[in-house]
């Protein structure tokens, strides 16, 4: 999957009430549970980057990797806006998460914001996940999050509807979800109608996502297959175990040192 033209234009400003810092923070302490002297972490799948520059901020060195080329000129814009950590600390490269081979290893490789449920089949996943394994260090901790099987059988997606406006624009995101239960997935309709405020001009744009929601059963098996150990899944931003009425979870597993 990946955003392009309008969606990438605007992802910045519908997210802007992300709490990213508090995200980094969580996910450091995820790492530091594993690898205390952790100092370098792969983002596949960064986006705008964001979250790149609170890790850089948190004193790692990070290669953040997407597949948007529209996104990650927007990364690279916010990175030379910072001023408060070194320029050296965040590069961004354009990649596919299932093929990407660093040049170096890493001490955590993450993906989130439910990137890896835009692995529909097994197949992507388990390439996804063989990539990661490979990009790590010995040593090395894999985090990545995912829309909740149990949680979405139960409480399956609705439609859902976001306004996000700034000085220049006014855009209305509805979301319009088909559950897909035999093969675990959900298609998701996106509409976008954007105003502009000074033109008053109109412009409606449509998308098509598909999501795989996954349940940790099989992770389990695929981590296991690749050769990770330790596998805990926790409910987003905490360190409890999930239950069938969380729809964000994360899973976390390490590479053997030897």
């Amino acid at each position: 999957m990946s955003y392009l033209g309008k969606h990438a234009e605007h992802y910045d400003l519908f997210y802007r009430d992300k709490p990213y810092r508090e995200e980094a923070q969580y996910t450091s302490g995820l790492i530091r549970l594993r690898k205390a002297e952790a100092l370098t972490v792969l983002d596949l799948g960064c986006g705008t980057g964001v979250r790149c520059l609170e890790l850089a901020r948190l004193g790692y060195r990070v290669c953040g990797l997407d597949q948007s080329a529209d996104m990650l000129a927007m990364a690279r814009q916010h990175c030379l806006r910072a001023s408060d950590f070194s320029q050296a600390a965040i590069r961004f490269l354009e990649g596919d998460i299932t093929a990407f081979v660093a040049e170096e290893g890493f001490d955590a490789v993450i993906s989130l914001f439910h990137v890896f449920s835009y692995l529909t089949t097994p197949k992507a996943l388990g390439d996804a996940l063989s990539c990661c394994f490979h990009n790590l260090n010995p040593g090395g901790v894999l985090i990545f999050d995912y829309w909740h099987g149990p949680a979405v059988t139960q409480d399956p997606p609705a439609i859902r509807r976001k306004t996000a406006e700034d000085s220049a624009v006014r855009i209305e995101r509805t979301s319009v979800p088909t559950l897909l239960s035999d093969n675990d997935l959900v298609e998701l309709s996106v509409s976008l109608q954007i105003e502009e405020k000074k033109t008053r001009i109109l412009q409606k744009v449509e998308e098509r996502y598909v999501l795989r929601y996954w349940f940790p059963e099989e992770l389990e098996r695929q981590l296991a297959k690749i050769g990770f150990s330790a596998v805990c899944h926790y409910s987003w931003m905490t360190l409890s175990a999930p239950t069938n009425k969380d729809w964000q979870v994360c899973t976390v597993a390490t590479k053997a040192t030897r």
